[in-house]
């Protein structure tokens, strides 16, 4: 692994477990037995080394958001989408939870509201396909409710876990959790075609199938 890739998944580490004023860059380069020079050659402050881990939460997003369902027309297909977000959210956290001033930091802050637009939009785009696949009833209005509260669910619920629980690790059973949250948020919605579908993907025969 190169130099500049190991301080990227240190300092991601760091700033998770003991948020980005809990690390410094002394303590990322300790980490990783390096000089604190050698990190100042790839990253001369602690916001160039966040800006970058910007970028590769950009890049996770871009990746998620460039893989179509695998079957458009299946309701169940579309499971797929709120559980690379959770993985996301869990890998990339404390970027979530930092709060930049739009002033002080402006760079990072606007970075920030273009992630956050970028995923609520992918959701609308998300319910308009299932709602063109005969998947979903609703109205336009409700497709923007729905991505809403869709994006509350995504951003929040892993954090909930944590205060409810007092979870310190996130395991997938934790992850399908919340994808079942948000399947809870459509069922109402759901057309008879996506009820059938999911009935079916429930049967025993069908899930060992997939596995």
């Amino acid at each position: 692994m190169r130099t500049r890739d190991k301080i990227l998944q240190t300092a991601l580490a760091l700033f998770n477990e003991s948020g980005e004023a809990g690390a410094s860059l002394a303590q990322i380069a300790a980490e990783i037995d390096i000089s604190e020079g050698n990190l100042w050659y790839h990253f001369r402050t602690k916001r160039e080394l966040i800006a970058a881990l910007f970028e590769e939460l950009e890049q996770a997003i871009e990746h998620s958001q460039s893989h179509p369902p695998a079957d458009p027309g299946n309701i169940v297909s579309y499971s797929d989408y709120p559980r690379h977000c959770f993985r996301t959210l869990w890998a990339f956290r404390f970027l979530y939870r930092a709060r930049f001033d739009m002033v002080k930091e402006r760079e990072l802050a606007e970075r920030r509201l273009a992630v956050t637009a970028r995923v609520h939009h992918h959701i609308e785009r998300l319910l308009r396909e299932m709602v063109r696949n005969k998947l979903l009833d609703a109205t336009p209005s409700e497709i923007s409710e729905l991505a809403a509260t869709n994006f509350i669910i995504t951003r929040y619920w892993l954090d909930y876990l944590q205060e409810r629980y007092g979870l310190v690790q996130i395991s997938e059973a934790d992850l399908q959790s919340g994808v079942k949250q948000i399947s809870a948020l459509y069922r109402p919605y759901l057309s008879t075609i996506a009820r059938g579908q999911i009935a079916e993907a429930a049967l025993p025969g069908r899930k060992a199938a997939r596995r």
